[in-house]
């Protein structure tokens, strides 16, 4: 089964707050993706730890080991 994902965004203005991802498979929740202007969290479900990132090591990340998708 695919991933489903639920977005939860600011009603207001994003410049201070996150937008939150719920992340589940199978019915099961796996975690939540918070992006903000300033980093990029994962926090597992069943946690009590975030992993952060700074956008800077992300893209180093996603560069480095990331799969190359050519679009049209």
């Amino acid at each position: 089964m695919a991933h489903k994902i639920t977005m939860k965004a600011p009603k207001d203005s994003l410049i201070n707050r996150d937008v939150v991802f719920t992340v589940q498979k199978n019915g099961r929740k796996l975690g939540e993706l918070k992006i903000s202007k300033g980093s990029i969290d994962w926090k597992p479900f069943n946690s009590q730890y975030t992993h952060y990132m700074s956008w800077g090591d992300f893209a180093k990340l996603m560069s480095d080991g990331g799969e190359v998708v050519i679009s049209d």
